[in-house]
């Protein structure tokens, strides 16, 4: 589900001097009718903050309240005291937003003088100026606002990961303590003697109900029930966990010996299409990345690597091996399920995604504590010539070179697992990085 940024909005002003504040009245009704177009459950404190007293009280309706953020609206002239009272302790961002009302609002001015002394005093903010009737300068403080509801968020994140890391890929290794002091989300592992307890206690009726809802919605299905039900055994078997052991998000290992690899596929699918993020290979950081896009656009996203690029059109096919989910098919119809090709057994889910012209945005994480870093890549869909490819490729266009892009990945250390989500979320992923104090690289 896509989160909706809580955020409390505060008027400020100056208390005995005439700073055209009859503008106020006006302000005040254009900033919550422009606001009106996203989704936010945007608080508005209903007397305008003009000085100690009305600052003592605001603040102790913030602190009282689950916000995620404020916004000080200073369309007037505003003292930097009465705002560093405002917002005293209240532990969240600020966002101070300005603009001209009138030659003799000089809210710009007074929010200057605020935005100076929130920089001394190392709380965290985003000065924003602009016309509220220029959809850039809304978009703005709801970028910012959606960011800091999501690294809130991510403070009570739980991610299962069952097995441990895969043995052929040290670079997945978890950061436990770096992930809870960056991004203050909690790992839960889960071993295999665990997950085996739960496929046994999965009722063959269970099975049975999701192979028909299946076989309902799939018509191009290449593998028998038992192969098929082998694999809706180990979705259910996780989906039990997830609520087992209160998980948000999860990520599981499909490369000890032997292989479950093409046993999990139809789990990772299946999860992602009813709202838990669910990562292969025990990619805890892309569990939580998936979590970061599900609530920026409330969809699923894809799990791919780099499979090929092509000079001449300057774009890269994105693929994994088999595990996207049914709700990114451009239609059902699309969809085969069949042996797994890289281990010629088991299933995964097979489809190409075609659509021309679709803003993408890919994204990366990796590190530990002191080195975390994320790579957005934005770019446009292009229809994917691999029609039949064994996984599910999406073809993305880039501005930039793309031997060069592939390069400069390297060279940076980015990993090899990139979530693919529809839309352009560069501006969310910007303040997000901010936000958690962490490196971030940015690519057309």
């Amino acid at each position: 589900m896509r989160i909706k940024p809580k955020m409390c909005i505060v008027f400020t002003a100056i208390e005995g001097m005439d700073a055209d504040q009859g503008r106020l009245e006006g302000f005040k009704d254009e900033f919550e009718k422009d606001f009106s177009r996203f989704e936010m459950a945007n608080t508005f404190v209903d007397y305008t903050v003009s000085n100690d007293a009305d600052a003592v009280k605001a603040n102790a309706f913030i602190r009282n309240n689950d916000f995620d953020l404020v916004c000080i609206a200073a369309g007037v002239w505003t003292p930097d005291t009465t705002v560093i009272r405002l917002i005293e302790n209240i532990g969240m961002p600020v966002a101070v937003f300005t603009t001209t009302l009138s030659p003799y609002t000089i809210g710009l001015n007074g929010a200057q003088i605020v935005a100076a002394s929130l920089k001394e005093l190392d709380i965290e903010f985003r000065f924003i100026f602009g016309k509220l009737s220029n959809p850039k300068t809304a978009e703005k403080i709801y970028d910012f606002a959606l960011a800091a509801a999501i690294v809130k968020k991510l403070k009570g994140l739980r991610i299962g990961v069952v097995g441990g890391r895969p043995a052929i890929m040290t670079n997945l290794a978890i950061d436990e303590f770096g992930l809870k002091k960056v991004f203050g989300a909690t790992v839960v592992p889960i071993d295999f003697s665990c997950l085996e307890g739960f496929l046994k206690n999965i009722e063959n009726s269970r099975i049975d109900k999701r192979i028909a809802e299946i076989k309902n919605s799939i018509a191009d299905i290449r593998i028998d029930d038992g192969v098929l039900g082998q694999s809706v055994r180990h979705y259910l078997a996780f989906l039990d966990i997830v609520g087992e052991f209160n998980l948000d998000a999860i990520s599981f290992n499909c490369y000890p010996f032997p292989y479950i690899k093409a046993k999990t596929c139809l789990a990772a699918s299946n999860l992602n299409d009813i709202g838990t993020p669910a990562a292969c290979e025990s990619d805890v950081y892309s569990a939580m990345l998936m979590y970061v896009l599900k609530s920026i656009t409330g969809k699923s996203c894809l799990n791919s690597d780099i499979v090929f690029e092509d000079e001449p059109e300057n774009t890269i096919i994105f693929s994994h091996c088999g595990c996207g989910p049914f709700s990114c098919a451009e239609s059902l119809k699309d969809i085969r399920l069949e042996t797994h090709f890289e281990v010629k057994s088991g299933m995964a889910v097979y489809y190409p995604l075609m659509a021309k012209g679709k803003d993408a945005t890919i994204v990366n994480l990796v590190g530990r504590e002191n080195t975390f870093r994320l790579c957005a890549l934005s770019g446009t869909t292009m229809p994917t010539k691999l029609k039949d490819f064994a996984g599910n490729p999406v073809t993305v266009k880039f501005q930039t070179n793309i031997v060069d892009l592939i390069n400069i990945l390297g060279n940076e250390g980015f990993g090899h697992h990139w979530m693919v989500s529809f839309g352009n979320h560069k501006n969310i992923f910007e303040e997000l990085c901010k936000l958690l104090g962490i490196s971030g690289f940015f690519i057309e």
